[in-house]
């Protein structure tokens, strides 16, 4: 709900208003009070214990009612495929079963076959919970039979679950039935029917093999001793004798290729150095710079001479001169180191046309002796395609005939003593508790829903709740002044009933709780400013909001402490206040307000206090409107010289135009809001009225509040703290 908030017009001489968006001290501007949060929790502590009352009754009724589910566990291991016993260790190494094959043996446990298996074999047709009672299906014919069991596997399938324990080789099989016993029979018989369907795949595998392996192993054992046969009778017939698994001829020629190619490799070695070695001569290198040549050590010390030559006439040219007789003996000395080098060259050279010559001879002999050799290949090269097919027919017989018998003696050393391809890990065991419904988590999660739900409930109701509550309300969301709140009475007495109404209690009981809250209504209107109003008006927005009962209230507390005091009850047309006041006698009002009397004739006095009343006790009947401006000004202002205090009881502000006049000429006007009972809205419309007058409105209070409900107008109000000042009170 939007209200807008109302600049009130201070009174005169009073206290500027309190700014509405003022932040209370300790309140933060980001996170709220938790101590607001508190009491808004409190105030509703009725409606979240009556949602968390429902919610946990729900769960324990459910967990109470809900039928019981048990649970067993059987298991078995996926062995390892392992070597074949048989052969030798290291023929064929372990490794672990792939996840793909242990999935495959997972889905073999949800086959509708083996859950078939299983209902045959423990008779669950005749089970209500799979099959239904057997006098129920009694003439049935087989494709009825054989729907009824798909069926009754069908809902078994249901209640069984397979599953691989993390990474192992272990699957878990878990049963879930209304009998722990049968859960445990089921689980067992699960594992009991998986363990023979594979065992007899196995031996009907193991049957079918041997049975192919025999019906072929002597035909394969007649067919490769025909092809032996037949492969030595051609070898003899056509001279192929073999040594190392080659013909005579054929290693004849192979050696002579390889010779031949040995002997080519040689003489293209040595034809590449001469020509090397000319090609150098034709540059002009005089063949002294010939790789051979190069490569021999008379060369290496002849080199060695020429530099020591040089490098010395170089020395004596530069000391001596070009005609030194010792520069000519050192040129000659060079020459002759020279002349040497190039006839070591010039031998060297020789020495390799020689080599080539002599290379070509060997090749040219091996050569003619491969040209005989492959003669004598070429005779039998015919026959040699014929052993050939022959061979490869005789090797072909054997390879499959050792493969059978291989297989043949696998199979009778094996028969007995291969490993299983799964065993039984653990037997199912009866539950000792159900695992549905888990009534310690149900517990637990409708204590929870009931927490989160009661909140909730509380955060609807009071975002839905437009009803004044707090100071806060007043403040911040009407933009008025807090005068306090008076609390209903019975909240004030610990459990105990009142047997007194509010305006006889406030006098028996002076000191109590109610009392105080009524001086301190009167220390919020008389005592602000420099200039104290005397003529305080009461009223509210709508009618049953305890605007009579504070307003005689508070007159008789003015009266009580001294100050004297008349009461004027201004709600001529229900005159509640008369009524309480008057006590049968007549009320002389009207004929005051009508000029008829003088006011010292209409006032009476209060039969328990010292009060003076000016009331009526009927209602205006001839239509005159009494209570305009210039009539209540001049009784207001002759009372307002007579007494301390003039507390006018007025009409509902938004029903009776009544109230606007006689609250624009008080000299404090005090709107009542009923706590959570008077709307914001209609509050806010009731200053606006008040205001659009130009009335004195000191601010607003709040009447009937439960204070026995924690900060039930708010933690910055008295009654956060009312507990701790019992003691000043006798209520």
């Amino acid at each position: 709900m939007n209200i807008q908030t109302t600049e009130l017009i201070p009174p005169i001489d009073a206290e500027p208003m309190p700014d509405p968006t003022e932040t209370g001290v300790g309140n933060s501007s980001l996170l709220p009070d938790p101590k607001t949060l508190l009491v808004i929790f409190w105030r509703r502590i009725w409606i979240f214990l009556a949602v968390f009352a429902l919610v946990v009754g729900a769960a324990v009724a459910y967990a109470t009612l809900a039928p019981r589910q048990y649970t067993s566990t059987a298991s078995v291991t996926i062995e390892p495929r392992r070597g074949d016993p048989v052969q030798a260790a290291g023929e064929d190494a372990d490794h672990a079963q792939s996840s793909d094959f242990i999935d495959s043996q997972i889905l073999s446990f949800d086959s509708p076959q083996l859950s078939a298996k299983v209902v045959m074999a423990l008779g669950l047709l005749d089970d209500p919970q799979f099959g239904g009672p057997a006098d129920q299906v009694v003439g049935l014919n087989p494709v009825q039979e054989r729907a009824r069991l798909a069926t009754a596997a069908q809902r078994l399938k249901s209640r069984v679950v397979a599953r691989r324990l993390g990474q192992t080789t272990l699957i878990q099989i878990a049963a879930t039935t209304q009998s722990p016993g049968q859960s445990a029979r089921i689980a067992n018989e699960y594992v009991t029917q998986y363990l023979n369907s594979i065992e007899q795949a196995r031996v009907a595998a193991d049957q079918q093999m041997n049975k192919q392996i025999d019906g072929r192993l002597d035909q394969l054992r007649v067919q490769a001793e025909q092809a032996d046969a037949t492969l030595q009778q051609y070898k003899i017939a056509h001279g192929l004798m073999s040594s190392e698994g080659a013909t005579m001829a054929e290693q004849e020629s192979s050696a002579l290729n390889t010779q031949v190619q040995s002997a080519r490799a040689q003489l293209a070695e040595r034809e590449g150095r001469l020509s090397a070695a000319r090609q150098q001569l034709k540059a002009g290198g005089g063949g002294s710079d010939v790789t051979s040549v190069l490569s021999s050590g008379t060369i290496g010390s002849l080199r060695s001479q020429e530099a020591d030559s040089s490098r010395n006439l170089a020395q004596l040219r530069s000391r001596y001169g070009p005609r030194h007789p010792a520069v000519a003996q050192e040129e000659q000395r060079l020459e002759d180191v020279q002349r040497q080098l190039q006839a070591e060259s010039n031998r060297i050279i020789s020495s390799l046309q020689a080599e080539v010559s002599v290379a070509a001879s060997g090749l040219s002999s091996l050569e003619s002796s491969q040209g005989a050799a492959r003669g004598r290949l070429a005779a039998n090269a015919s026959a040699q395609v014929g052993f050939l097919e022959l061979q490869r027919k005789a090797d072909a017989a054997r390879t499959v005939y050792a493969a059978f018998l291989n297989k043949s003696r696998g199979s009778a050393a094996r028969d007995g003593i291969e490993q299983p391809l799964a065993t039984r890990s653990a037997n199912a065991v009866p539950a000792t508790a159900p695992s549905s419904p888990n009534v310690p988590l149900l517990y637990l999660v409708g204590l929870l829903m009931g927490l989160i739900t009661g909140v909730s409930a509380v955060v609807v109701a009071e975002f839905l709740d437009g009803g004044i509550k707090t100071k806060t309300d007043v403040e911040r969301r009407l933009g008025a002044r807090y005068l306090g709140s008076v609390p209903d009475i019975e909240s004030t007495l610990d459990g105990l009933r009142s047997t007194e109404p509010p305006e006889e209690y406030i006098v028996s009981h002076p000191l109590s709780t109610f009392a105080e809250a009524l001086r301190n209504l009167r220390a919020s209107m008389t005592l602000r400013g420099n200039k104290r109003p005397k003529v305080l008006a009461v009223t509210s927005a709508l009618p049953r909001e305890g605007k009579t009962t504070t307003a005689v209230c508070l007159a008789r507390t003015l009266a009580m402490s001294g100050a004297s005091t008349v009461f004027v009850d201004c709600d001529l047309r229900r005159h509640s206040a008369s009524d309480i006041l008057l006590g049968g006698r007549e009320g002389q009002l009207l004929k005051v307000l009508a000029g008829e009397i003088p006011i010292e004739q209409g006032l009476l006095v209060d039969t328990v206090t010292d009060l003076h009343i000016l009331a009526t006790h009927v209602a205006p009947t001839d239509g005159r409107d009494l209570l305009v401006p210039n009539l209540i000004s001049a009784l207001f202002s002759q009372l307002r010289d007579q007494y301390d205090y003039v507390v006018i009881d007025t009409a509902p502000v938004l029903g009776i135009a009544d109230a606007r006049s006689v609250a624009s000429m008080a000299d404090a006007v005090v709107l009542l809001a009923r706590w959570r009972h008077t709307s914001l809205r209609a509050a806010d419309t009731a200053l606006d009225l008040l205001i659009g007058v130009r009335a004195k409105v000191y601010g607003v209070a709040l009447t009937m509040v439960d204070i026995r409900k924690f900060g039930s107008t708010g933690q910055e109000d008295v009654y956060g703290y009312h507990k701790k000042f019992k003691g000043y009170y006798v209520n």
